[in-house]
């Protein structure tokens, strides 16, 4: 019984870190063609995940909430943030700090 278990919690953290790799794979594109829009340059190796917890779509289904951040200049010198939040595998906002940010 207990190597049942194990074969299904192993399982399971597989299908996860699968689905994560998939995330992160596509907030990469996705700043990447953000950062090209903008005509600035995304600095290699800096979308990482800031914060993960479960969140309510639309139809009411649970998905996990994913918020990313990034780093890109505008003239290879400066660094500036931008940050990107995905529900489930769906982008729902996408924000460069000095081209569309966030009012509060």
């Amino acid at each position: 019984m207990s190597e049942l278990l194990l074969l299904i919690a192993i399982t399971a953290a597989s299908l996860y870190w699968l689905a994560a790799m998939r995330c992160k794979e596509l907030a990469i594109s996705i700043a990447r063609r953000e950062c090209n829009k903008c005509e600035v340059q995304l600095l290699d190796q800096t979308v990482h995940q800031h914060h993960l917890s479960l969140s309510r779509d639309s139809t009411g289904q649970w998905r996990v909430w994913r918020h990313y951040k990034f780093e890109y200049s505008e003239d290879g010198d400066s660094r500036h943030f931008g940050s990107l939040i995905m529900l489930g595998q769906k982008v729902t906002r996408v924000a460069l700090e000095t081209f569309n940010p966030i009012i509060h």
